[in-house]
């Protein structure tokens, strides 16, 4: 799993912007997963992943964790590792966590892993493996995020992909192959860096990719080629070790790319609208695809969503669920000619007295509902991807690559019209041609309707033309929004301070118990010690002079869910 990589930053979509070749040579032999979606932002990704839940059963949607803040996946929750780990297998996690840290019992190793390399937190320097963390109020909190199960890391020296993808090779090669292994590699790139250094591409090295424009975009492309050289090594090291075509390999980012705002990296996620933390294409349609000897390399257009990991790769390994989630197994599916199972999945769920909003697909139809107004709602990118001399040759910069080499070690050669026809089903094709003057935007009364299947691009507006389906899916989100487990308002821990842990962002809460571990952020939880951030009920009119659902339909001073009720009340 790749941090914050955008659409449009893989050269396997089309673009000849930044090559990724090892990345794009496994791609082409490997059943590429078109329609897939992920969540806006990292945190209910990554709890998505490993519960096979939507977040918002689990209280882990919306804005991600702080560091400092006393929130985890519930200890009641098991995880992918530990049901891999009852069919005996080894489980590592090499790099980033960020679902847990305030409680020895939400970390890593207390959650079905037998290691933990990397960081626990959502991001930190690539040089120092310092994290600092800024609070509403101001105040900055900074220290050491980088661990080796529990041994803070303070003397480590290396970049950060390096230092990730040598501890995960060095797993690959000290494996017993008696034993299956469950790898679980999080790369923290490319993820912007605190806010004095957002882009960190490699030191001492001499700045490649010189025909892209942008200054910014060409230093993100530093840190996209070298990320992908590092997935070529491991794929190496998996064939030196000889596990290789036993081994399945999963690739995805965890959401898209914040092209602008906070923390934001430069990269794009165009075609599509929108951007990291909003409910657009932009934001949950990302690059993945699934790869192992077995499968027959193809373009797969059925709806999979990342809770379906869990159960798919369980089957994969022989495994079950045995209890209710909302992953669904679609192994048959991708590694045969099945009907793809998934017809509908819950996109995005926004719950705070900021924003409230929902985006659910059913079919090829999506619609978003709620409040959107301040989000990166338009387009973002295009500038940066400005070309100012010819890109070098994509076929040749494949055939060149670490992972081609492996593969032809096995006697597999790339065919350079199967790549292209590969290459051109899995780039986007915008097939309705009518772009809407004004890209909408959910009002108090009413919402956004796409057939995405046709305008991926969410660039013609359906609501108008097709009420009965427009509203049948918003009656379904209104029932899902309903069963979401509330979180209470965002409380800072200032016994977290690593100012008194040697400046190491350490548990600070063992000596307590979690109880419900999501009830831990609310208010009636906010200690002496602690800091309670409070977002304040919103006005009738908001900041933008546009009026809001309570004065539209009365119901005064709602925010949260009763907020959402009420605009779909107005809806129906």
């Amino acid at each position: 799993m790749v941090d914050d990589m955008g659409w449009n930053d893989v050269s396997y979509h089309g673009s000849d912007q930044i090559l990724t070749p090892n990345i794009d040579t496994l791609a082409s032999q490997s059943v590429i997963l078109k329609e897939y979606y992920s969540e806006a932002i990292c945190t209910p990704a990554r709890s998505a992943l490993l519960t096979g839940k939507y977040p918002m059963r689990i209280g882990m949607h919306g804005f991600p964790l702080y560091n400092s803040e006393d929130r985890g996946i519930p200890i009641t929750e098991r995880l992918f590792p530990e049901y891999l780990k009852r069919l005996g297998y080894d489980t590592h996690l090499v790099g980033k966590w960020h679902v847990g840290m305030s409680r020895q019992e939400f970390l890593p190793l207390a959650r079905g892993y037998d290691s933990h390399y990397g960081m626990r937190g959502g991001f930190i320097d690539y040089y120092t493996h310092h994290k600092v963390e800024a609070w509403p109020n101001g105040r900055q909190f900074f220290g050491l995020d980088f661990f080796d199960n529990d041994i803070p890391q303070d003397d480590e020296k290396r970049y950060i992909v390096d230092a990730i993808t040598d501890r995960a090779i060095e797993i690959i090669q000290n494996h017993n192959e008696s034993r299956p292994m469950f790898l679980h590699l999080a790369q923290s790139a490319p993820h912007a860096g605190n806010e004095g250094g957002l882009l960190q591409p490699p030191l001492f090295s001499t700045v490649k990719n010189k025909h892209i424009a942008h200054s910014d975009r060409r230093l993100y492309a530093e840190m996209v080629t070298h990320l992908d050289s590092s997935i070529g090594k491991v794929v190496q090291a998996l064939a030196n070790k000889g596990i290789l075509q036993d081994t399945i390999i999963v690739f995805a980012s965890d959401n898209g790319a914040p092209t602008v705002g906070m923390f934001n990296n430069w990269g794009v996620n165009l075609p599509f609208r929108g951007k990291k933390q909003t409910p657009w294409e932009g934001a949950v349609r990302v690059p993945a695809f699934i790869w192992h000897s077995s499968l027959r390399p193809k373009v797969w257009d059925g709806l999979m969503h990342i809770t379906d990991w869990m159960p798919t790769l369980l089957a994969a390994a022989g495994g079950e669920i045995g209890t209710e989630i909302d992953g669904i197994n679609q192994w048959n599916s991708i590694a045969g000619n099945g009907e793809p199972k998934r017809k509908e999945v819950l996109i995005a769920v926004e719950d705070s007295a900021m924003n409230v909003y929902a985006a659910y697909r059913a079919g090829d139809y999506k619609v978003i509902v709620g409040n959107v107004s301040g989000l990166s709602n338009g387009y973002y990118g295009a500038e940066f991807m400005r070309l100012k001399d010819s890109p070098p040759d994509y076929f040749s910069s494949l055939r060149a690559c670490e992972v081609a080499k492996v593969f032809e070690s096995f006697g597999l050669y790339l065919d350079y019209d199967k790549v292209s026809t590969m290459r051109k089903a899995s780039s986007i094709q915008q097939i309705d041609p009518v772009r809407d003057l004004t890209p909408c935007e959910p009002s108090p009364l009413r919402g956004c309707l796409y057939n995405v299947r046709r305008d991926p691009t969410e660039s013609h507006d359906l609501w108008l033309r097709a009420p009965k389906i427009g509203v049948t899916l918003t009656k379904r989100v209104s029932a899902l929004f309903a069963m979401q487990r509330r979180r209470g308002p965002l409380a800072l821990d200032d016994r977290s301070d690593p100012a008194n842990f040697g400046y190491r962002w350490l548990p600070w809460l063992n000596d307590t118990s979690p109880g419900d571990a999501n009830d831990t952020n609310s208010v009636t939880n906010v200690g002496p010690n602690e800091i309670e951030v409070k977002f304040i009920d919103s006005p009738a009119i908001n900041s933008t002079g546009v009026t809001t659902v309570a004065s539209v339909i009365g119901c005064d001073r709602t925010t949260g869910f009763i907020n959402l009720l009420c605009l779909l009340r107005t809806v129906f």
